[in-house]
């Protein structure tokens, strides 16, 4: 008697919170954050130097906020609030210190340049497949 008083209970709990979750869903506004898109970019960009660092040190820091600024100039919001230029030269030198600490973390000072230069082309060739065209 006392499961299956227990079982009705939490089936009942369960019932009344599935259709108030549901009804909130419905109703929802949308908040206007207070953090700025610039502001929100250059903290993506910082948050992956700062994990790279605390995971690899250096070359872990520049790895972490290559990956970063490529992701944070390249997504939906980057794309409203930055100029094409800003963008094209933000994502080539994020991918320069993308290859600059996957080349110094595979080798030294001389393949640190020759990644650098390999992830600032890939970077660049990358930017300009993803262009999209000019309307007239």
């Amino acid at each position: 008697m006392k499961r299956l008083l227990t079982f009705i209970l939490i089936l009942s709990l369960l019932v009344v919170t599935g259709t108030v979750l549901s009804a909130e869903g419905q109703t929802r506004k949308r908040h206007k954050s207070k953090f700025g898109r610039k502001a929100r970019t250059v903290a993506i960009i910082a948050g992956g130097a700062g994990v790279g660092a605390l995971a690899g040190g250096k070359k872990g820091a520049a790895i972490g906020a290559g990956g970063a600024g490529l992701y944070a100039f390249n997504r939906k919001a980057a794309r409203r609030h930055y100029k094409g230029r800003t963008r094209a030269i933000g994502t080539v030198a994020s991918g320069t210190a993308l290859g600059a600490g996957v080349g110094g973390a595979v080798g030294g000072k001389r393949s640190a340049a020759i990644g650098a230069g390999a992830g600032a082309a890939g970077s660049y060739l990358y930017h300009r497949k993803t262009r999209r065209p000019r309307r007239y």
